[in-house]
């Protein structure tokens, strides 16, 4: 919420706000950093719980829908990084979501529609991409996994932790 109070998601503005607030904003750095460093390392957690749950079996039955909604809770997680990642408007982001687009544009099938949800314009990553990244980001996906990890958190609560084999 902090990040939000000084980000700007327009293509005009977006990498100056975001300057300003590592610069001229008391402590933004730091709560830039937290946001950054604390993604990755909750994408390396979420990967690291999923070896485990695979290799200790917890998958299997009873809680085979609690691996399910486990797994969607990573893509989430996944997709939180892919799309916070543009947000800064840097040549590095912006040629990053270029290649992603181009990864969703290979889905056999539907990868034309895929990427063209996703950057709003079939053709350039633009303002349209920056606007959808945003708001997929700040609203989409945190509401999917507070829904998502309180869904979780209810079946671990009645089936119980799983033990080791």
């Amino acid at each position: 919420m902090f990040l939000t109070m000084y980000y700007v998601p327009d293509i005009i503005n977006a990498w100056e706000s975001v300057k300003y607030l590592q610069t001229q904003v008391a402590h933004g750095q730091i709560v830039r950093g937290m946001h950054h460093w604390g993604a990755s390392v909750v994408i390396v957690m979420i990967f690291l719980h999923t070896l485990r749950v695979f290799f200790q079996g917890a998958y299997k039955k009873p809680r085979e829908l609690n691996w399910v909604v486990g797994v969607l809770l990573f893509f989430v997680m996944l997709g939180l990084g892919f799309t916070g990642y543009l947000l800064p408007w840097d040549n590095k982001a912006f040629f990053a979501t270029q290649v992603g687009l181009e990864i969703a544009e290979s889905v056999p099938y539907i990868g034309g529609d895929l990427k063209t949800l996703l950057a709003g314009d079939p053709e350039i990553v633009g303002a349209k991409t920056l606007a959808r990244f945003f708001a997929i980001h700040v609203f989409f996906l945190p509401a999917a996994l507070f829904a998502l990890m309180g869904a979780h958190f209810i079946m671990i609560r009645r089936q119980g932790i799983s033990g080791p084999l």
